[in-house]
């Protein structure tokens, strides 16, 4: 079964980040997967949203489910110091026939149909706002623990 296109539209057209809730058999914990598209990278004299998906970034996120944007909001420190929090970042590149992308998200317990714009869910580390905060691993690793 071939990826979505609304996904693959929201990806490669609109380059907006889409997510969908992953189960988890743990109480009080909420899990997503986030898709980030990743524009090509070069020089270019005014900015614009031409460039081309060259790959993607999926990023698994588990954190309590007491930490909502409506509460939380831009409060990223507390649930990102949380010691139960997890990321993991998976790499992919873009091929023509998408199946690299497929082939990662089909191994996780997800309905590929499902998903939608992050900022549906409530949740305050969903989007590449954080990104900052985890470029450099070494400073929360309690994030990057088996998920």
């Amino acid at each position: 079964m071939a990826l979505p296109e609304s996904l693959l539209e929201c990806l490669h057209v609109k380059r907006i980040e889409m997510a969908t809730a992953m189960n988890t058999t743990e109480n009080g914990m909420q899990a997503y997967v986030v898709i980030f598209p990743i524009k090509e990278i070069k020089e270019q004299k005014y900015y614009n949203n031409l460039a081309d998906t060259v790959s993607y970034e999926i990023r698994l996120i588990k954190h309590k489910d007491i930490y909502t944007h409506e509460k939380w909001g831009y409060d990223w420190d507390y649930v990102l110091d949380d010691m139960s929090t997890r990321i993991k970042r998976i790499f992919i590149n873009r091929t023509d026939d998408n199946y690299e992308l497929e082939k990662a998200l089909r191994s996780l317990d997800i309905d590929i149909n499902d998903f939608n714009r992050v900022r549906i869910y409530d949740s305050p580390i969903l989007d590449d706002v954080i990104d900052c905060y985890i470029k450099c691993p070494d400073e929360l690793p309690h994030l990057w623990k088996d998920f």
